[in-house]
């Protein structure tokens, strides 16, 4: 090659050139074109380049080496690449908005940054000309023929499009983690952090927003915070998903509120899905507790509606599977005095299982506790008022 370089050197510096040298510059031309594979094969001419530095006139540096038949698809894997880092970027600025609406946090930011800068890399390098040049310096290092340069290409945006979907595929079970922080933050911590629990369970919501527990849960931390409007708004939510706790909750809201159909309503459908549990074998612990509750509710909305035998049923049974817990004794206490009954001693007994049981942490309960240490003071005044 390098002598080629010097015949057209002297071709350039002669004025007349005799007619049988360039016969035969022009038959040693023929002969090197028809070795074009040979010497592409054995050199790659383009790592010259940078040294030598030819002109565009010197054709015989420029020789392409033969094409493979694998590099007849390159066309195909080429786009295939563009599709997969298209598709990889349009996954991470998905999963990124997601992470970070609300501020960024340690695994938010871990996995947004991770996904980003891989994404970003490879884009750069299969996109841009020294990305090409640097994914072509590392395969010749690895000894990867050229003609697999393009499927290895791809092979890498396909990979990261892998990571993107096994992510996003992931947010649901990342919601999960979330939420049990979000709980953490209420039952582990003391006094509980509202706040964060709050933005946990946001979270979680923002990466999965079917998931129907972090709207419960912002029920009851807005329910304990005394924001009512945006604790029922979370509860009507979780409802949709028969949640059995968002129905007893929603229900005792509404008892407050004297929309005691509306209570009753709510708290039958809860029992329904509750019993529905029971007889699939489903039932907790949580979920018989969470049954006491439903028919201690429910015997209050129906004490409300002044439905006294419903409410005495409905109360002893939540007393047969919990007898150890206050509300269901204040409200039977109360259900027998309204309804008129004349067993003065077992009005007197509930009052005294209301006052033995009953929590002044809790804002029923403590209403509660004043309305039995006056009965018991007062022994009924011996009288119990007589019902029409």
């Amino acid at each position: 090659m390098t002598a080629r370089d010097t015949v057209q050197a002297e071709l350039s510096n002669q004025s007349q050139i005799p007619i049988g040298s360039l016969i035969k510059v022009n038959d040693l031309d023929n002969r090197l074109k028809k070795e074009t594979n040979k010497i592409t094969t054995v050199v790659d001419l383009t790592e010259w380049h940078s040294i030598l530095n030819p002109k565009v006139e010197a054709w015989w540096w420029f020789f392409k080496p033969p094409k493979h038949r694998w590099d007849y698809l390159d066309w195909l894997w080429k786009i295939l690449t563009v599709v997969f880092l298209t598709s990889s970027l349009s996954l991470t600025v998905d999963i990124s908005s997601r992470f970070l609406s609300g501020g960024p946090d340690t695994l938010g930011a871990f996995v947004t940054a991770t996904q980003s800068v891989l994404t970003l890399l490879a884009g750069r390098s299969a996109l841009t000309k020294p990305g090409q040049d640097s994914i072509k310096r590392a395969l010749t290092r690895l000894n990867i023929p050229k003609y697999f340069w393009e499927e290895v290409s791809c092979g890498i945006a396909f990979s990261l499009f892998l990571i993107s979907v096994t992510v996003r595929l992931s947010l649901p079970q990342i919601a999960v983690f979330y939420k049990n922080l979000g709980d953490r933050y209420i039952v582990e911590k003391s006094p509980p952090e509202f706040a964060s629990a709050i933005s946990s369970y946001k979270r979680a919501l923002v990466l999965n927003p079917d998931y129907v527990e972090p709207h419960h849960q912002l029920g009851v931390v807005y329910e304990k915070l005394q924001d009512k409007e945006k604790a029922i708004a979370e509860y009507k939510i979780a409802v949709q998903d028969d949640l059995d706790s968002a129905y007893n909750n929603l229900g005792r809201i509404y008892i407050l509120d004297k929309k005691y159909y509306q209570a009753t309503s709510l708290l039958l459908i809860g029992l329904y899905v509750n019993e529905k549990k029971l007889n699939e074998k489903k039932l907790n612990d949580n979920d018989k507790l969470l049954r006491y509750y439903l028919l201690k509710n429910l015997g209050w909305a129906r004490l409300k509606q002044n439905r006294y035998a419903e409410a005495k049923r409905y109360l002893q049974n939540a007393i047969n599977l919990e007898n150890k817990k206050a509300p269901a004794y204040c409200l039977l206490a109360q259900v027998l005095e309204e309804a008129g009954d004349n067993n003065t001693a077992i009005i007197m007994k509930n009052w005294e299982y209301c006052l033995e049981y009953a929590s002044y942490y809790n804002i029923d309960e403590d209403k509660w506790i004043g309305q039995a240490r006056q009965r018991l003071e007062t022994g009924l005044n011996k009288q119990l008022p007589n019902k029409q």
